[in-house]
């Protein structure tokens, strides 16, 4: 996998791939809970099972629920993905209506 990925800086995920969430639900079934948790980890467990770093930027409109974008790269390109997120969360910025910054 590594060697396929050499050339690319880092790829873009959603971090989670649902919402976040009731945590009632989650407190009365075990067999509901560990499903859900299996859901809002798969996305960040490919990065894991590959060594990889990744970091997670928020991404959301002013009031809207919080959103992650998931920047990731191979194992030991720290640099790389924290640097193109710098650039990402600047785009997102510059993009934000003016009252909204």
């Amino acid at each position: 996998m590594n060697a396929s990925m050499r050339d690319i800086d880092a790829f873009l995920s959603p971090t989670v791939p649902l919402q976040a969430p009731e945590i009632a639900p989650l407190l009365h079934s075990d067999d509901l809970f560990f499903a859900t948790n299996a859901r809002l980890l798969r996305n960040t467990a490919v990065v894991n099972l590959l060594d990889g770093c990744a970091i997670s930027i928020p991404c959301e409109h002013p009031g809207e629920l919080p959103v992650g974008l998931m920047l990731w790269a191979p194992a030991l390109r720290d640099g790389t993905v924290l640097g193109a997120a710098a650039r990402v969360e600047a785009a997102l910025a510059a993009a934000r209506p003016a009252g909204a910054r």
